[in-house]
């Protein structure tokens, strides 16, 4: 059964998907206000409607998504790997959905991009960046993360020309889209 949660969700992703593909941005009036809808919608909704013991659960379930789905992305925003905007997009369907959805959708998200990911790589003709990228992961896993990180990670005297972009928002789009469609439930 779709809620109103879900068709308010995919337009957000949907959203998303088209502010990244032509910004290279996902901004913060998209996520921020997502994830206080999630947060205090859903809590607002019970404590006047419902039962106010279920609006503190609410309020607890969207805010536990909201911390997992922030901390899910955070090492790669630390090391370059995404932006800030991608982040606070998974928080905010964290806030909407709850930890286990964000979870799935999480994992959904990072196979579609690493999919775009190559898909950029092979329209570009650019294997040599993944060759750089295998090679470091191979150095990285061998020497159990003392070094191979440099190879991984962007290379900052690239123009922006040629800089590899890849809309992360269009990730999450088919991850969320994808969860719906497999409807998978973690033990979570």
């Amino acid at each position: 059964m779709i809620y109103s949660v879900d068709v308010a969700l995919i337009l957000v992703v949907g959203l998303a998907a088209i502010i990244d593909i032509k910004t290279r941005k996902i901004p913060n009036w998209l996520t921020l206000t997502t994830a206080a809808a999630g947060i205090m919608g859903g809590f607002l909704f019970f404590v006047l409607t419902v039962d106010p013991q279920a609006g503190w659960q609410w309020l607890l379930f969207s805010g536990k998504g909201w911390l997992v789905g922030i901390g899910i992305f955070l090492i790669p925003f630390v090391f370059g790997g995404m932006g800030g905007g991608d982040v606070k997009l998974l928080g905010a369907i964290g806030a909407l959905k709850g930890v286990s959805f964000v979870i799935e959708t999480a994992v959904l998200v990072a196979l579609w991009g690493g999919l775009l990911a190559l898909a950029a790589i092979i329209m570009k003709k650019r294997s040599t960046l993944l060759k750089r990228f295998g090679g470091g992961l191979k150095i990285f896993l061998l020497t159990r993360g003392k070094a191979g990180k440099e190879y991984m990670l962007p290379d900052e005297n690239v123009s922006e020309k040629e800089k590899l972009y890849v809309p992360y928002g269009v990730a999450f789009f088919l991850g969320v889209i994808t969860v719906y469609l497999i409807d998978v439930k973690l033990p979570l």
